[in-house]
């Protein structure tokens, strides 16, 4: 495997989980899900955040191990 697959893949799939939880969120009205803007504030749940950051991690570390593993 190409060394920009490593980058690309965990990457792709931290946004990728960030945006499905934040559709989700915003779907089915789930406060702690959710990115509200208005006028005067914005705010950003920082769940799905942490959630994509440890999807990108666990995802970065299997593609490691597997790589090592098959020569």
């Amino acid at each position: 495997m190409s060394k920009s697959y490593w980058f690309r893949f965990p990457l792709i799939a931290s946004f990728g989980t960030m945006v499905i939880l934040y559709i989700i969120g915003f779907i089915a009205d789930i406060d702690f899900l959710m990115f509200k803007i208005s006028h005067t504030y914005t705010e950003i749940s920082l769940l799905p955040i942490i959630v994509g950051i440890l999807i990108g991690f666990i995802s970065e570390r299997i593609i490691k191990y597997k790589s090592q593993k098959c020569p």
